[in-house]
């Protein structure tokens, strides 16, 4: 058993940094990084229009949880099967010693990471800018931050995970399906006045930050914030597995 773990950690410690030098030399990181540095801009624009506060860090968040959060992991982690496929490496990465599921986690750990390492920062800076001009509020919302980064780094790295999921199952149209789920489920179901929203991730990211929900029709309701964060804490490392499992028992043909 300890055997087969360190083979399938050392195996995704090589994938990771096999997918992190593929990724610096092409276009997709740096274009992540780009998006996800764009609030810093949007709420510098706003501070000096003069919103600030609370209201102005929530505007911006409302950026990164409708688009950033959702759709970077999308661009990033989706394709980690079809590239491999695309490229004619498929057989031989599969033909490795490695388990076929360390391919999985070692991509999601290359492509998870450098987001988060943007993520969180960018946070905090739009955070400070939004109260330079009242800073004593800083006392105030400083809960409100963490409570925002935690909601951040869960979604990031569940969503994340399940657009490695899908890709390997959809390894022909990877992005494609991913974005289909996310504008039918998360950006159409999830902003729906429906009880059934609740399914989305969406929902869950927005009441664990304390952002808007959208107001549900016939019925009242009320969901604790921490029922919420367990919603990203259970489905990431389930939505993991279930792609080292699809990966694992997948025939791919790399004719195409």
């Amino acid at each position: 058993m300890s055997e087969t773990a360190i083979t399938l950690t050392s195996g995704a410690k090589i994938y990771a940094r096999m997918t992190w030098l593929r990724m610096k030399r092409g276009r997709i990181v740096w274009a992540a990084a780009l998006l996800l540095a764009l609030p810093v801009v949007y709420v510098a624009a706003l501070a000096i229009a003069g919103h600030w506060g609370r209201g102005l860090f929530d505007d911006v968040c409302e950026l990164y949880f409708r688009f950033l959060i959702p759709f970077v992991p999308a661009l990033t982690a989706s394709g980690a099967v079809a590239e491999e496929i695309e490229n004619k490496t498929f057989t031989f990465v599969f033909a490795r010693p490695a388990p076929r599921g360390s391919l999985v986690l070692g991509k999601l750990v290359a492509t998870t990471l450098p987001a988060l390492a943007v993520i969180v920062p960018s946070l905090l800076v739009s955070w400070l800018i939004a109260h330079l001009r009242f800073p004593g509020d800083m006392a105030d919302t400083w809960p409100h931050l963490l409570r925002v980064e935690f909601a951040a780094v869960a979604g990031l790295m569940t969503f994340a995970a399940l657009a490695m999921v899908i890709g390997t199952v959809f390894s022909r149209h990877p992005i494609v399906t991913v974005l289909i789920y996310l504008l039918l489920i998360e950006a159409g179901l999830g902003s729906a006045p429906i009880v059934i929203n609740l399914v989305a991730i969406s929902w869950h990211l927005r009441n664990l930050a304390e952002l808007p929900l959208p107001e549900t029709a016939f019925m009242a309701f009320s969901v604790p914030w921490w029922a919420s964060a367990i919603v990203p804490l259970v489905l990431t490392p389930l939505l993991t597995f279930l792609a080292t499992v699809a990966v694992n028992g997948a025939e791919y043909r790399t004719d195409r």
